[in-house]
Formats: C-alpha cells, sequence, structure tokens
C-alpha cells in the first residue's frame, strides 16, 4: 500500500494553500488604513444575531 500522494496532487494541494494563504494578505494598491484596526462584535436586534462595528459596543 503505497500512502504517499501522487506529484499532481500534492502540486494542487499546495497550490490551493498558497492561494488561500495569500487571500488574507493587504494589497499594496488599497487605501492606506482602509480596514480599522480592530472589530467589535455588537448584538443586532436579537440575542443570536450580531454584527462587525468599528466602536466598542455597551456591554450586555
Amino acid at each position: 500500500m503505497n500512502a504517499r500522494p501522487s506529484s499532481p496532487a500534492l502540486a494542487c494541494a499546495l497550490g490551493v494553500v498558497s492561494v488561500l494563504g495569500l487571500a488574507g494578505c493587504p494589497g499594496d494598491d488599497g487605501p492606506p488604513n482602509a480596514n480599522p484596526p480592530r472589530l467589535w462584535l455588537a448584538l443586532d436586534g436579537s440575542e443570536i444575531q450580531v454584527r462587525l462595528v468599528t466602536v466598542e459596543p455597551p456591554p450586555f
């Protein structure tokens, strides 16, 4: 039984990992400070629905 992956399968897996890893990297062509430094979870009308906000919400 050969447990080693074949070369095309290994190349495909490495390609997928590299694409997913680069997807989260910020680009140099965007405006400076485009993303806020910190996001908070705030209730959105229900205990089970939340949204991201840029200011700290009051405690619940």
